[in-house]
């Protein structure tokens, strides 16, 4: 605690949330300079009356000590009368708060300027708890009812925040705060990048770059008389700009940029628009006015926005009417590249300006504590265990920032480590260079081998593992992307030693949040074991002018395979120098061949191969006899789960390929890495680069029918296309997406392939940025028995897709929209953001102000009779939406409409029309920032059946069927429990209310009580029918809901 003025510098940390790292209690003036500060709560603290300078000090936060509580503010004051924030650094904090102000008249005011701020985070060390959010609301500044204050600078500040490493709300909010009318807070040439939702994909947020905020109900205690000029705000999501509340407020000449992409080159859901101006506190019009936007640029994508062009929402629709005479739209394309051209500009401005941001060199930084000397002959602290904390100067381990700003490398335990608690790490939101090493002492000479673990996202201009200043040349090994994000050895062999000691390190030259991450690195001496190595041969028997892929299993217990050489004889045939190593060979002459692969480590010692004989015919064989067709049920796709070779294979049995210009061969191969879904390898299309490439095969002699392909798949996701295929069966191509599942295998499906044809021709597609992957496995084509042909009730709803306008509309075709006395029926509309459940465009009801609207369409001319209404929704309701029907002839129907970040169907059932309408509509009465999608509306006739109706031909009460089912609702599985008067097999089909099947089941039911567990967890949310088909009773059939 400081209870006296003075200037006081040093290092000060606090392990409590509750107790800050430093307590300002005095109204004397007191400096803060260069003190480094790290703290689980707030690192400065001052109470009232306080005249505070804060310069060239570090922040850095450390991991709350209690639940449901976020990082703690690098500053936090109370009544300040006179306040100097600048040149300081303040990283993982949840910001500035200027709380309240005391006018003493002697001239004090508040200035802000030359800060570095990196991830502002309000997150919970907890995550979400039981009815909270997970995060508290955190900005890099608030002023919080700091009321007619002059002479206020805030300026020259840079904010970069990371997605998910960081939860920041408005970066700068000004509530009930003002200046004066002689002298507005001024807020000009500050640089903010970054504002996310947790996790950054999601789509709702309700933060910003900057905004005036508050709930006043007086001109004099409103946000009023601020400027905010030449700020430049870049990929914040909701809106880089807003002005929400207050008077006298001006906006100039700020440029507004956002590419809606991540920086990984992920879609950004969570944009809304570039700048708005909206009365949210519905303050009267002596409260809120004259407010002035001027000749700011912007750049704003929005996915399904249109102002100015498709995908762009510069301007929040119809909210932002001073915004539109002299705003400067940006042309596009607004991509990640516009977005680092602003970092570029603002690095120009600083250096113009000859502005220094954080800490000057002038500050009174005691000097670091020396590097302990390790052990001779070990490295020191190989697992960064040692500090038993995260740390930006690793016992043992030096660095060299050779370029960029701030502290690129440090250890911490994000990501997981391979061992232990810490790993190393590069990263910067920000481009850089630097290298972390040491120099290992004591060392007898002789031969040395150096190994780590790493993790990389790739993408680096340079990422490696050295070793140098051992008496010889530099070595390094790269380190690249490593797939699936799985930790990954690294080894450096062969390093002669003659001088005692060895400086290992590891180094990056990198653009923005690029990382690598390295741990338990060791350095041993090594008498070098050769490589081992065998050989195949996909196929040991040609036809002149076949070829067949050679490949060869080589390893080395102490080291690496630095190449594969492939001979016939003595002659060389090519040579291969990463796994799997294979050579594709087609013979020119007719003959027996005998091969052999040499393989050479990194070392140079070498091994060969024993020899396999290929032998050329000059004549076609004997073609293979046709097959005979097989039984419903039989898999007619070779080598399914790519076993067939026993190896991994660049060419597996039965499976061909086809690669776009460009595309490597080695883009699509089986393999063991990662784990299959049964068995030892799986299909894999992956490359560190940019590929597009197809892996299939047609299937011959297929007996016509029905059939369905379907495969276990797991995917980075992220493709600009990933799909499984079927095509060349006698109809149009019909494939299914691969999506994002990283850990778990899905199954995917195609069903009711119709093949008249005799053949099918099924694959796997992805066309790829470099490090997207997907994997599949146990692929099968199945013939599916003859069901009976369902009729289809028709849906009267029209326009039930939202597709008939092909365009985003405020007024969709068939529909109207009825309003509450909050807004008008702009709160209604069509788009495409976030996507549709079907089709291209789904209903929307959002904004930012709390609103009431109901959506409807009248259904004429329907022969009475009853009815069931479904739609599929979803949204975060936060008071209320429904489903509704009414006019009918009876009173109003309503299904409630709960949250859902997952589309679900929602029904009205037995609606009894009785006077030859209906009329049908979503209902929404909510606060600001609620939202509701919905599509596929369907109103059908109950007795004229619908396709699941049909397809079921049974009652569906359980009780009929003498069939139990639970639980229900289901999560990841349920059970179907029930007695058989014999031993039976079972057929269980889930279908969904479309009448599309989606899974079925095969079972042995005994004489007695059975129980059938069934896998429901690749189903979406929504409700679903169990058909139960034996050969012993009639058809079964129960009603089921998932749940997630």
């Amino acid at each position: 605690m400081i209870t006296k003025g003075g200037t006081y510098t040093g290092n000060y940390q606090s392990l409590s949330s509750d107790v800050p790292c430093i307590l300002v209690n005095t109204n004397q003036p007191v400096i803060l300079d260069g003190c480094n500060l790290s703290g689980a709560g707030h690192l400065i603290q001052s109470g009232s009356g306080a005249n505070l300078t804060v310069r060239n000090c570090t922040g850095v936060a450390l991991t709350p000590s209690t639940d449901n509580t976020p990082p703690g503010h690098f500053l936090d004051t109370y009544q300040s009368r006179n306040l100097v924030v600048e040149h300081n650094t303040l990283t993982g904090t949840t910001g500035i708060v200027v709380n309240r102000w005391q006018n003493t008249g002697t001239g004090g005011t508040l200035t802000v300027r030359y800060n570095v701020a990196t991830n502002i985070d309000g997150r919970w060390r907890n995550g979400t708890s039981s009815g909270g959010e997970g995060f508290t609301r955190a900005s890099f500044l608030q002023l919080n009812t700091v009321l007619g204050l002059a002479d206020v600078d805030i300026a020259f500040n840079q904010v970069l925040n990371t997605p998910d490493k960081s939860r920041v709300e408005d970066n700068i909010n000004f509530y009930n705060s003002s200046g004066t009318a002689g002298s507005p807070l001024h807020v000009h040439d500050n640089f903010v990048r970054g504002g996310y939702p947790v996790p950054a994909t999601a789509a709702g947020y309700t933060g910003s770059g900057l905004t005036t905020d508050g709930d006043a109900n007086t001109a004099a205690t409103a946000s009023a008389y601020l400027e905010a000029d030449h700020n430049q705000f870049v990929g914040v999501g909701n809106a880089a700009m807003n002005i929400a509340a207050g008077h006298d407020i001006y906006y100039h000449d700020n440029r507004l940029v956002s590419s809606g992409l991540l920086p990984n080159g992920q879609r950004f859901y969570a944009g809304f628009t570039g700048i708005g101006v909206f009365n949210y506190y519905q303050q009267l019009a002596s409260v809120f006015f004259n407010q002035r936007v001027e000749n700011n640029t912007i750049g704003y994508v929005r996915w399904g926005g249109h102002d100015p062009y498709d995908d762009r929402q510069d301007l929040a629709p119809d909210a932002c009417a001073p915004c539109a005479a002299t705003t400067i739209h940006l042309p596009n394309p607004i991509t990640l590249d516009t977005e680092n051209q602003e970092w570029l500009s603002w690095l120009a401005k600083v250096q113009q300006n000859n502005v220094t941001l954080g800490p000057l060199n002038a500050g009174n930084t005691p000097a670091p504590t020396p590097t302990p000397t390790p052990t001779a002959g070990t490295i020191a602290n190989p697992g960064f265990e040692a500090d038993n904390k995260e740390t930006a100067s690793p016992t043992g381990w030096q660095k060299t920032i050779i370029a960029g700003i701030g502290n690129p490398s440090y250890t911490e335990t994000y990501g997981t480590t391979h061992s232990g608690t810490y790993h190393g790490t590069h990263y910067s939101v920000l481009p850089y260079e630097v290298y972390t090493y040491q120099v290992v002492t004591g060392l007898a000479n002789g031969t040395y081998r150096l190994q780590a673990w790493v993790r990389s996202g790739g993408g680096q201009a340079i990422a490696q593992m050295q070793a140098k200043n051992y008496g010889g040349a530099q070595l390094s090994t790269a380190i690249g992307a490593t797939p699936g994000n799985s930790w990954v050895q690294v080894s450096l062999g062969n390093i002669a030693i003659s001088n005692g000691q060895c400086e290992i390190g590891f180094y990056s030259k990198a653009t923005s949040s690029q990382w690598i991450y390295f741990d338990d690195v060791t350095l041993v001496a090594t008498q070098n074991t050769a490589p081992t190595v065998s050989l195949a041969a996909a196929s040991t028997s040609l036809t002149l002018g076949q070829g067949t892929a050679l490949t060869a299993t080589a390893a080395d217990a102490d080291g690496s395979v630095a190449k594969v050489e492939f001979f016939n004889g003595t002659t060389k045939l090519g040579e291969d120098t990463a796994t799997p190593y294979v050579l594709n060979w087609t013979p020119t002459a007719a003959g027996t061949y005998s091969l052999t692969a040499i393989a050479t480590d990194d070392a140079g010692a070498s091994t060969t191969s024993g020899a396999i004989t290929v032998t050329v015919t000059a004549s076609a064989p004997t073609p293979a006899p046709t097959p005979a067709p097989v039984a419903v049920g039989g898999n007619l796709v070779v080598n399914p789960s790519f076993e067939a070779d026993g190896q991994e294979m660049d060419a597996p049995t039965g499976w061909q390929k086809t690669l776009a210009p460009g595309t490597d061969n080695h883009s699509s191969y089986s393999e063991a890495y990662g784990g299959s879904h049964s068995g030892s390898f799986h299909g894999t299309q992956w490359r560190p680069e940019g590929y597009e490439v197809y892996t299939y095969q047609v299937i011959n002699n297929v007996p016509a029918g029905t059939y369905r392909l379907r495969a276990w798949v797991r995917g980075s996701g992220g493709q600009a296309t990933a799909i499984m295929l079927a095509k060349n069966y006698g109809g149009g191509q019909l494939s299914t997406p691969i999506g994002a599942s990283i850990s778990d295998w899905q199954q995917i499906e195609i069903t009711n392939i119709n093949v008249t044809s005799g053949t099918a021709e099924i694959g796997f597609y992805s066309k790829a940025s470099k490090n997207q992957w997907i994997y599949f496995d146990d692929v099968e084509l199945v013939a599916l028995p003859a069901t009976p042909t369902p009729t289809t009730a028709a849906n009267t709803v029209l326009n039930a897709s939202f597709d008939d306008d092909q365009a985003a509309v405020l007024s969709p075709r068939q529909w109207k929209v009825q309003t509450g006395s909050l807004n008008g029926p702009w709160v209604s509309y069509t788009e495409s953001y976030g996507g549709a459940h079907t089709g291209t465009y789904h209903g929307t009801h959002y904004s930012l102000l709390p609103y009431e609207i109901y959506t409807n369409q009248g259904v004429k001319k329907l022969p009475n009779g009853t009815y069931n209404l479904k739609a599929w929704v979803k949204g975060d309701i936060r008071y209320k939406a429904q489903l509704r029907a009414s006019n009918y002839g009876g009173p109003t129907l309503a299904a409630d409409i709960a949250s859902s970040a997952d589309w679900v169907q929602v029904s009205v059932l037995g609606i009894t029309v009785s006077n030859g309408q209906c009329e049908v509509g979503f209902y929404s009465n909510g606060p600001g920032g609620q939202w509701l999608y919905f599509d596929d509306v369907e109103l059908t006739r109950q007795d004229a059946g619908s396709p699941a109706d049909n397809l079921l031909m049974s009652s569906s009460d359980p009780a009929a069927s003498g069939l139990g089912l639970y639980p229900n609702p289901a999560n990841s599985q349920t059970s179907v429990t029930g007695t058989f008067a014999q031993n039976d097999n079972v057929t269980i089909t889930v279908i969904d209310y479309q009448g599309t099947q989606l899974a079925q089941f095969q079972r042995t039911a005994v004489a007695g009580s059975n129980e059938f567990t069934l896998d429901t967890s690749s189903l979406p949310s929504g409700t679903y029918t169990l058909r139960v088909v034996s050969s012993s009773q009639p058809v079964q059939v129960l009603n089921l809901a998932v749940v997630h």
